[in-house]
């Protein structure tokens, strides 16, 4: 799933996948597009359904969402990031219009549906270290760290107002960081970013880490979208 993004995307080629070779690599092959629609699309499409079969008001106390009835239409809110979403039985919606994100339906009805009980445990691990997690989702991680470096590399008050911006509480960590903040990408999907201004020996560097009980919440290679679309949101001016 996390390479297929990165073909969507322009940044990887079909002939780079590593599982390809020979016959399969012949013939016509999909564009970024038609996997987009004939994909993403479907998976979204299925996941909506599974989502909106939940028992709305026993589940949104589980997920941490906020259950809402108005005029006998049931709704469970859920915040991602920093935007508010709410399921209805007819699907996912955002301002009140169906929501057109494939990915953020994707993510929230993932997030829905499996009901994720597990507490959070003080662990924290990057995303590869997971158990069957993909190695491109550790490429993912490692693309999104870098990014948030390069943008902030000498610039840790603009790092803090970006982090504030999309309501980062500053945390203390394990290792030691000129700043670490904590976000909750989900209501129960917490992460860590770990930060180290450059100087005049060391490039800026970043980590971004989770704790270990976001695998019963969500699917690994879906938190590896969200964790990218983090990094440009925090990222974006």
């Amino acid at each position: 799933m996390a390479f297929a993004l990165k073909v969507k995307k322009s940044q990887a080629s079909l002939s780079e996948c590593p599982f390809m070779t020979g016959e399969a690599m012949i013939g016509e092959q999909p564009s970024s597009s038609a996997l987009s629609f004939s994909s993403y699309e479907q998976v979204s499409q299925e996941l909506e359904k599974e989502a909106a079969m939940v028992d709305f008001k026993e589940t949104a106390d589980i997920i941490g969402g906020r259950y809402e009835a108005v005029d006998g239409r049931e709704a469970i809110m859920v915040k991602m990031i920093s935007t508010v979403y709410a399921l209805r039985k007819e699907g996912l919606f955002l301002d009140n219009a169906p929501c057109g994100d494939v990915w953020a339906k994707i993510i929230i009805c993932d997030y829905v549906r499996r009901k994720g009980r597990r507490p959070l445990t003080g662990e924290l691990l990057p995303l590869g270290l997971f158990p069957h997690s993909a190695s491109l989702v550790r490429a993912f991680q490692s693309s999104a760290e870098k990014k948030i470096a390069e943008a902030f590399k000498r610039d840790l008050k603009g790092l803090k107002q970006r982090c504030a911006a999309l309501e980062g509480r500053e945390a203390e960590g394990k290792v030691k960081a000129d700043y670490i903040s904590c976000f909750d990408l989900l209501p129960h999907v917490p992460l860590y970013l770990s930060f180290w201004i450059a100087d005049d020996e060391f490039d800026a560097d970043c980590k971004l880490l989770f704790d270990r009980s976001a695998e019963e919440h969500i699917n690994i290679e879906y938190l590896a979208y969200l964790m990218e679309r983090f990094a440009g949101e925090l990222i974006a001016s």
